[in-house]
């Protein structure tokens, strides 16, 4: 992460500001470009001083200084390219005397030509404003300068150093809620309605539902409607004291672990292979069962119903292991939406003739609620279903723990809770650690 500075203070103040905020050291090479006439006093100015970072400045003892009147030239287009190459090899950057165009520019130049680059404009006047609106994300500070900044940025903040906070804390923690929000919607969607395409190939592509159709409707409104919302708003991984003490944790974010090709077709795979076992695992033991004590067989709303619930209870298990932070809010939202379909079951089964709809579902309370065959699938399944993520994740986490991890443990026992997880123990311990890590992380 790298911190430029520009500001309209004269040369001699930017650098005094500069040392304050420990932007600029003692022992650092300063390089100063200023009062330079022409755009080729300018040139040769940055070939000088690329010829001194070649030489073995390194990027840790490099400081460079430009004014404003130099920085209209270093902007140009025949020299934009060696500034942005002095600028990016040098630890910090101060612009004095430039306008609030030039501040946009300068913004402009690094978001266009440096690949991957996130880029954050922060401001507290009007004349920073331009400069928080070109940058992909634009902080403003409410002070005595007015509202002007605040107005035109994404974000406001009271004060300057609230800026660590609003990044390495609420800034990791959201991009892991949209990460996971988004990756396990579409998880969701997928072990669902993929059941339908497998269904297909045993009715002959007829297009006959596996599932009734407000079921199939609710699945969204009601079923796995808060589990998402919970993760995208109360789910965090490690407490904010922990992220602000351990500013290294922030590197998750930014190579980008969470969120990425690899991760969406790993969610991918998982929603087809969550998919094919429930239904086949379903479809298989049924093949020959029957069910009810008095030789009744079950049917093909019997068959969707316990195919539906295991869906249902697999993709809120789900989500409870992807929630590393347990509220009462998380619990009903996650248990509660498996008590909402059994609830619904309840009811619905009694709409027809009382309402014009539910025909299909007319005594199927009775059929799932009264067979053993119902309450085994139901259990069964989705124990399978989950079991290969929940050995891998014990295992990962238990021998191959990430910084994430470690901190999560950190935050467990400094909570008082106890987590045995360690690279160098044995294997047969893992199962065990792993329950430890969820248990507490569960509790804290």
């Amino acid at each position: 992460m790298k911190v430029w500075v520009l500001t309209g203070d004269k040369l001699e103040t930017a650098v005094n500001i500069g040392y304050a905020s420990k932007q600029l050291v003692g022992g650092m090479d300063i390089m100063t470009i200023s009062d330079q006439a022409t755009i080729t006093d300018v040139q040769r100015k940055l070939s000088e001083f690329c010829g001194r970072i070649d030489r073995g400045t390194t990027e840790r003892h490099a400081g460079l200084v430009i004014d404003g009147k130099s920085l209209s030239f270093a902007l140009d287009s025949a020299v934009e390219k060696d500034f942005l190459n002095l600028a990016l090899s040098c630890k910090s950057v101060i612009c004095c005397r430039v306008s609030p165009l030039q501040k946009a520019e300068v913004v402009k130049l690094v978001r266009t030509n440096v690949k991957d680059s996130i880029t954050l404009a922060i401001g507290d006047g009007a004349n920073d404003v331009s400069m928080i609106q070109a940058a992909h994300i634009g902080v403003g500070i409410s002070g005595r300068e007015g509202l002007q900044a605040t107005l035109a940025s994404d974000y406001a903040i009271s004060q300057f150093r609230f800026l660590a906070k609003l990044l390495l804390v609420h800034g990791a923690w959201n991009y892991r809620r949209l990460a996971n929000v988004i990756l396990y919607s579409f998880y969701k969607n997928i072990c669902l309605y993929m059941i339908e395409f497998w269904f297909a190939f045993l009715n002959g592509f007829s297009g006959q539902p596996l599932f009734e159709r407000w079921t199939i409707g609710l699945y969204n409104i009601l079923f796995t409607l808060l589990a998402p919302i919970v993760l995208g708003i109360l789910d965090q991984d490690v407490s904010a004291s922990t992220r602000l003490a351990q500013p290294h944790l922030y590197k998750t974010s930014q190579q980008n672990s969470a969120f990425n090709t690899k991760m969406f077709w790993k969610w991918v795979f998982l929603a087809l292979f969550h998919s094919a076992l429930l239904f086949y695992a379903v479809y298989f033991l049924l093949w020959h069962e029957t069910p009810f004590e008095n030789g009744q067989v079950f049917g093909i709303w019997y068959v969707g119903n316990t195919v539906y619930t295991a869906v249902v209870v697999t993709v809120n298990v789900k989500a409870a292991m992807v929630t590393q932070y347990w509220t009462p809010l998380t619990h009903f939202a996650i248990w509660g939406s498996i008590a909402a379909w059994f609830l619904y079951v309840l009811v619905y089964s009694h709409f027809w003739p009382t309402f014009p709809l539910a025909v299909e579902f007319v005594g199927q309370d009775f059929k799932l609620f009264t067979s053993f065959t119902f309450y085994g699938l139901f259990v069964l399944a989705p124990a399978v279903a989950s079991l290969p993520e929940f050995m891998y994740i014990v295992f990962q986490k238990t021998l191959c723990p990430t910084s994430i991890d470690r901190a999560i443990v950190a935050d467990v026992e400094g909570r008082g809770g106890k987590v045995c997880v360690h690279i160098t123990q044995p294997v047969y311990c893992s199962v065990y650690c792993g329950i430890h890590y969820y248990a507490n992380t569960f509790c804290r």
